[in-house]
């Protein structure tokens, strides 16, 4: 999308901080000057691309709704914005450019940790844990404003659900109806966005809480014990177990209802909580090996996450199978494609995850590894990562909205050119009889009698 959003006003010849008053009075002032029948074409033979522009630049910027876009978006940005699909492309990239920040920002901090962390861990500093987790507080506390925000952000009523009922209505009790309706739907979207609200800020205290007995144990091994650091996090788990066990119950009963498979209902249970257990069984062990419940080396305290790794192979190598033995051809190249891609990366992710668990094994083992070493993974993944969201994709999208705005303009080549029988009368256009004041002509714009005729 064109990111230019100076150019209208250079026609213009105002700043981006014009009023609308200095808007006015610089299009009338220009558009006497360039109009076909005031000016001399010896002197300006542009004069009509000249007078395009600035007619095309006053359309956009005398319409406030129309300047706010296009201060943001540009003036690609106007052009779609009046269709159904501009308007969510335009949404969708904001909300893009919105999550690559948001992203960018998470790995800025998480490296920052890492570091503070690895020159604690190594002895380089003496810093208090608190200190070393201040990233961790900036994270949470970002986490809550944007929670708090969203909390008191205004609800708008929706009245497109309205529209479909009004025309099979009686005139007075239409209204009526209609006024309960709409007031019952916003009582309903408030209450939802409250308990949303409420049930986010809960997940960041408990991630704050959890953040908070991890300082208070790294500072003191003896002041707390692990069921006492892990009961936020357990808490959350027992949350999201909830959530997934109610979506399992669901799809079983649907699954009931089609008489599927007792194989089938096997997957749908595996598929729905094997992650939690994992989860689950992780922190339990790592709870009761820091307890010294248990005195066996981390190697095999880090079982579970053998698992994932073996869970996810399987998972290749089974659909790599299954699309081998596909008819269609074409859908059976497609899915081997794919799943040698994802061979591809989970080598990759792989090597670095399960360097870092062997090298964290090793280190809480007691071996004489520095953390700077251990964490050489983390890094290098945090690395990429940042890069991919805070220059990558970024650019990638832009170069892909460079191609439609290349196109809008050879489409804007062909264009409807100022009538000379317009007028220029008190510095208002009018026809060259004078019975009409002349409306504004959206410049720019492909013309379908132009297309056709060409």
């Amino acid at each position: 999308m064109d990111r230019n959003t100076v150019h209208l006003y250079e026609a213009l010849g105002v700043p981006k901080t014009a009023t609308q008053d200095e808007i006015k009075k610089a299009y009338r002032r220009l558009a006497l000057r360039y109009h076909p029948d005031k000016v001399n074409v010896a002197e300006v033979p542009d004069h009509e691309t000249r007078f395009r522009d600035i007619a095309a630049a006053y359309e956009v910027l005398s319409d406030p709704k129309k300047r706010q876009v296009y201060d943001k978006y540009g003036m690609m940005g106007v052009q779609m914005a009046g269709t159904e699909i501009g308007a969510q492309l335009i949404e969708i990239e904001s909300l893009l450019c919105s999550l690559f920040l948001a992203a960018s920002v998470i790995f800025v901090l998480a490296i920052i940790f890492f570091s503070f962390l690895t020159v604690r861990i190594d002895g380089k500093v003496n810093w208090n844990y608190s200190i070393v987790f201040i990233p961790l507080w900036i994270l949470d506390a970002i986490l809550a404003f944007m929670v708090i925000s969203q909390l008191l952000r205004p609800v708008e009523s929706d009245d497109d659900d309205d529209e479909d009922h009004e025309d099979n209505e009686d005139g007075a009790s239409r209204g009526g109806s209609q006024d309960e309706r709409k007031a019952q739907k916003l009582k309903e979207k408030k209450s939802a966005k409250v308990r949303g609200g409420l049930f986010s800020l809960f997940i960041v205290a408990l991630l704050t809480a959890f953040q908070v007995l991890i300082v208070k144990r790294a500072n003191d091994t003896s002041s707390i014990s692990g069921p006492t650091i892990f009961a936020p996090y357990f808490v959350l788990e027992a949350i999201l177990l909830l959530s997934s066990l109610l979506y399992t119950f669901v799809a079983l009963k649907v699954a009931r209802q089609a008489e599927v498979t007792g194989k089938s209902k096997l997957k749908i249970v595996f598929s729905s909580l094997w992650w939690n257990v994992i989860r689950i069984a992780q922190a339990v062990l790592i709870m009761l090996r820091i307890d010294d419940k248990i005195t066996c080396s981390w190697s095999v305290v880090f079982i579970p996450l053998y698992l994932v790794g073996i869970k996810y192979l399987l998972q290749i190598v089974i659909g790599y199978r299954t699309f081998s033995q596909m008819q269609n051809l074409e859908m059976k190249q497609q899915g081997q494609s794919l799943m040698v891609a994802g061979g591809v990366a989970f080598v990759i992710v792989g090597s670095l995850s399960y360097a870092l668990i062997g090298l964290l094994a090793a280190r809480l083992d007691g071996h004489a590894y520095a953390v700077s070493r251990v964490l050489i993974p983390v890094f290098i993944v945090l690395s990429i990562l940042l890069c991919c969201s805070g220059c990558c994709l970024p650019c990638l999208l832009l170069a892909s909205s460079a191609g439609e705005d290349d196109e809008m303009e050879r489409d804007g080549s062909q264009i409807r050119l100022v009538s000379s029988n317009l007028r220029i009368e008190n510095g208002n256009l009018s026809s060259a009889s004078g019975t009409s004041s002349a409306s504004t002509r959206r410049f720019g714009r492909r013309s379908n009698n132009t297309s056709s005729q060409s």
